[in-house]
């Protein structure tokens, strides 16, 4: 009899770990100890590595997914997909193992080395003068195991040790509404109550892995609202429709907007470093046009740069762009099928293939689908945002004799953007056509 693999990936604008999530299910391993990222640490060549497959992963992941909702606000978290991957690979076997590593751009032994130092860099905690938090990024791996299914002591560690991952047994065939229960209540409290869903994990569900990620932070210390622009600006949304509304006013930057061709580029900042790039396209241009491929990595290396040294000019910049909110619920595994994995959907032996996870002596097993839930928001306080993937400040002046000039970058049509942090990490990317 075939069976079912489900994979659950979590990425979550707020994680608690759990050690207790209600339902059915028991723990049988706690992720190993973690300390936060020291500055020496964020530039060596294991975390330069794998941060440059998973911007790789992001840049085609993404735009794949927008190209097939054309006309919606979507918000995605391709770091969660990423990182639910790399469980699913450390989980996998032979050439189903071999098109995961492919896709996520890592060797076995590089996924393995490079991960803890990828992990930690993506958990951070921030707490005002107060002493009040006020802001927060975790990430946080899991894995459910049908209960009674032998697992392999081995993977678990490795689990436990290198992707700091939790263990938990249910029984999905025995008590599948128990077991969902669990797993509900679990991705709940992760997200902080945005992402309350029944993910309906079948009977014959072998296992299921969630790697979540908890990001929000506020746009100054104290959390204020930002205040909002005197006069209304006029939007033009993405069906050319227009709406008049007041927008908000970023901080100024030293810096000056990007062109990237058919787009133009400039950010709004949050306290804490969270990185919110616009890309507006150019009249005459929708937003899913130029959030592709190509704009997403010229958009790495965005000349944002405040000093014109031919005409002694500098500048400072600031975002005024609308509130928001975007999301996305739905099934990524023909876009993976694009990325090259193929055998994770196509029934594969486990006894040709191998798995190093667990043992199964009953036939094959496969992932049904690859399902994706994200929220975004956006407001005058500051940002939050969660994403499940189921696998079921003025400028300072400028130098004598120049010119400092303000300007005022106006996101004031539909566009793309792109989420960062402090480091580059794309934690949340998409297009908004309606505000």
């Amino acid at each position: 009899m075939k069976k079912i693999i489900q994979t659950v990936g979590i990425a979550a604008a707020v994680l608690i770990l759990m050690t207790a999530c209600g339902g059915t299910a028991q723990q049988l391993a706690a992720p190993a100890e973690s300390t936060p990222l020291s500055y020496t640490e964020a530039g060596t060549p294991e975390r330069e590595e794998i941060l440059s497959a998973a911007e790789t992963f992001a840049e085609t992941f993404a735009p794949a997914v927008c190209a097939g909702r054309r006309g919606e606000n979507v918000a995605l978290s391709p770091v969660s997909v990423y990182s639910a991957l790399s469980l699913a690979a450390i989980c996998a076997g032979g050439e189903t193992q071999t098109e995961l590593l492919s896709a996520l751009g890592m060797s076995l032994d590089a996924l393995k080395a490079d991960f803890p130092v990828f992990y930690r860099g993506l958990n951070a905690e921030y707490r005002s003068n107060a002493n009040s938090l006020s802001g927060k990024l975790t990430l946080g791996n899991s894995i459910w195991v049908q209960s009674g299914l032998p697992v392999k002591q081995n993977c678990l560690d490795v689990l436990s040790e290198k992707f700091f991952c939790y263990s938990y047994s249910a029984d999905f065939a025995g008590d599948n509404g128990g077991a969902n229960k669990s797993v509900r209540n679990f991705v709940k409290e992760q997200t902080n109550g945005i992402i309350d869903r029944d993910f309906k994990l079948g009977e014959h569900t072998l296992f299921a892995l969630i790697s979540s990620l908890y990001l929000k932070d506020v746009w100054n210390e104290y959390g204020r609202e930002i205040p909002l622009t005197p006069e209304p600006y006029s939007f033009t949304q993405g069906d050319g429709s227009e709406t008049s509304l007041s927008l908000m006013q970023g901080y100024y930057e030293q810096g000056r907007a990007f062109d990237g061709g058919n787009f133009t580029s400039f950010y709004a900042e949050t306290r804490h470093g969270y990185r919110l790039q616009f890309m507006v396209p150019k009249a005459g241009v929708a937003a899913e046009e130029i959030f592709t491929r190509d704009n997403l990595a010229a958009l790495k290396d965005a000349d944002y740069r405040p000093d014109d040294e031919e005409n002694k000019i500098h500048y400072n910049t600031r975002c005024l762009f609308p509130a928001f909110e975007a999301g996305f619920d739905g099934d990524v595994k023909e876009i993976l099928r694009g990325m090259g994995v193929e055998r994770l959907f196509r029934n594969p032996d486990l006894e040709e293939d191998g798995c190093s996870f667990f043992t199964l002596t009953d036939g094959s097993a496969y992932v049904e689908q690859v399902r994706h839930v994200a929220e975004l928001k956006v407001d005058r306080r500051g940002i939050e945002g969660a994403a499940v993937t189921v696998l079921p400040a003025a400028g300072a002046a400028g130098p004598d004799g120049w010119e400092t000039v303000n300007e005022d970058f106006v996101v004031d049509r539909a566009f793309a953007f792109v989420l960062t942090d402090r480091y580059g990490t794309t934690l949340f990317s998409g297009t908004v056509n309606f505000v």
